[in-house]
């Protein structure tokens, strides 16, 4: 699918912060899908390495997510203790919600 769109891999960016209780905070925007994902999980893949008790993940700016942004969360979700999806588009907290996640990938809406 690369080749028939040039900006594949493109479309979605993150950035790490620090929320304000310490915890890693990773700020999305863009496009959610098994072309960016794996972007994404090596960007991130140093600080679940380190196990950190929790994560925020800051979806405000994030347009559209398919399963392998979902399955991606999950398995952060399996690795630490807590894992917080902050400020979903509605969309995409009803998809989380109807797949049964929603206390799982603690979704804040």
């Amino acid at each position: 699918m690369a080749e028939l769109n040039p900006a594949a891999g493109t479309r979605m960016t993150f950035e790490v912060l620090t929320d304000t209780d310490g915890a890693p905070l990773v700020r999305i925007t863009g496009e959610l899908d098994m072309d960016t994902v794996p972007k994404l999980e090596a960007g991130v893949e140093p600080i679940m390495s380190g196990r950190p008790g929790r994560i925020v993940v800051d979806v405000n700016g994030v347009d559209f997510v398919d399963s392998s942004a979902i399955a991606l969360w999950v398995g952060w979700a399996n690795r630490i203790r807590e894992i917080e999806i902050r400020e979903p588009p509605v969309l995409i907290s009803r998809v989380i919600a109807r797949m049964g996640l929603a206390e799982r990938l603690g979704l804040i809406t």
